[in-house]
């Protein structure tokens, strides 16, 4: 049973305010609490059903709005989880939850697509819920990568990733796994069978390492080999966890959510030391960092590019009338104003003191130019409370085309000669190689 495409990373892994989560249960206590943590803590839309006719009344209108299902294996009508099946045959994702329990029962809800299950046993049981809920809905940005040449594992695996809302891609050799790392580099995981021909699942691990740090991609090694020694072959090429066939369905769902788990914690750290205190816009390290990979990714898809450096105007006067604190107000306004024009499309960060730098990805040269002419016009509407009255801001701007292979700092080198020129030209201004000449610089 297929199910939907799960969301890409575009959406933050905490961003749950656009979702809507169908809760199937008869108990106003348990509906009651649900509601208040998922709408209250998450900001999250509930939907909430507490009989059959209900759900299929609720289901038959467009059920392809339910982001995720909870759904009370035992509820009043249906005896025999006729609920669970009309929401899975909707291709809904669900969690289920019951009060009774046993190893058949278990049995039987693993082998239906369920996303997890929760039991009612306690005190906790409410929490638990929740907290399998957002582990789920988080899993939608987690990207993992399934390299097996057995196109039934493939399969099995896939939609084992599936059920849990990962975003999934699966190839059947170790080149093949190559170049689709090559092509994108957004994935958090990799499952890798040891046997394969031509290059075997070691090999492909050791190749691996050579292009992606251990904090960039996770790898789990598979095997169905009764040789033990393969474990500690496999962590030694530089995989962080191993699995044998044939695999336990709930084993393999916990090693991957522990491995993408410690995958977001490793990018929250790293997210965290790659921002700058005041502003909260990426800092001077990450763009030199992030700068050079994404050029060298752009380059290779034919993507056009340019390289900014935005200084404010006689900040260091602004600083000495009316404080360092008016200076900070200032900083944050620009940072602000650059962020939402720049988006998630541009890398922007504070190059230090009131210089940001932006590698603009996507533009032609023309079409950077006028970015940076929009920049510097909603940069000079600010207006920042003194002692004196309000004040306007201004920008210069140097812009350099990124057109030839050369190192990163080689394009911000030239950047910043045009920033020299466009302040020595009267500032509040954009200056690129094609002004270069203009009477208007002295």
């Amino acid at each position: 049973m297929p199910f939907r495409t799960p969301y890409s990373r575009g959406a933050p892994l905490g961003g749950f305010e656009e979702l809507e989560v169908l809760l199937v249960e008869d108990s106003r206590t348990y509906i009651a609490a649900l509601k208040q943590r998922l709408e209250g803590q998450y900001g999250m839309r509930v939907a909430s059903c507490s009989t059959l006719e209900h759900l299929q009344s609720v289901l038959g209108e467009a059920p392809e709005r339910f982001a995720l299902a909870l759904i009370d294996l035992n509820l009043p009508g249906a005896p025999a989880g006729e609920a669970l099946d009309l929401v899975l045959s909707k291709n809904v994702p669900a969690i289920v939850f019951t009060a009774t329990f046993s190893d058949l029962k278990r049995t039987q809800i693993l082998s239906k697509h369920v996303a997890d299950y929760v039991l009612k046993d306690g005190k906790d049981a409410i929490k638990n819920l929740v907290k399998a809920a957002i582990r789920i809905l988080s899993n939608r940005g987690a990207h993992i990568l399934v390299v097996d040449d057995s196109k039934t594992m493939r399969e099995m695996l896939g939609e084992q990733l599936l059920r849990q809302l990962y975003r999934v891609t699966t190839v059947a050799s170790g080149a093949a796994a190559l170049e689709a790392l090559e092509e994108d580099d957004d994935y958090d995981l990799a499952v890798i069978n040891y046997l394969m021909p031509e290059m075997d699942g070691l090999s492909l691990v050791e190749q691996i390492r050579q292009r992606r740090n251990f904090d960039r991609l996770r790898i789990i090694g598979v095997s169905s080999l009764e040789d033990r020694t393969l474990i500690a072959r496999f962590l030694r090429a530089g995989a962080n966890d191993f699995l044998h066939q044939p695999l336990g369905i709930e084993e393999f769902r916990w090693r991957v959510a522990q491995n993408i788990q410690t995958t977001n914690q490793v990018r929250h750290l790293r997210e965290l030391a790659a921002r700058d205190y005041l502003t909260g816009l990426y800092n001077r390290r990450h763009f030199f960092d992030d700068g050079p990979h994404r050029v060298t990714m752009a380059r290779k898809h034919n993507q056009a590019q340019s390289l900014a450096i935005v200084d404010i105007d006689h900040f260091k006067r602004l600083n000495d009338t009316y404080g360092h604190e008016i200076g900070d107000v200032a900083l944050k306004a620009v940072a602000r104003h650059l962020a939402d024009l720049c988006g998630n499309e541009h890398l922007l960060a504070r190059l230090g003191g009131e210089e940001f730098g932006i590698l603009i990805c996507g533009l032609s040269f023309v079409e950077a130019r006028e970015f940076c002419e929009t920049l510097r016009s909603s940069i000079g509407q600010i207006l920042i409370a003194t002692a004196d009255g309000e004040i306007n801001l201004t920008i210069s701007i140097g812009l350099a085309e990124i057109a030839t292979e050369e190192v990163f700092d080689n394009y911000l080198h030239a950047a910043d000669q045009f920033l020299y020129m466009a302040k020595h030209a009267g500032r509040n201004r954009v200056f690129s190689e094609a002004d270069v000449g203009n009477k208007a610089v002295a």
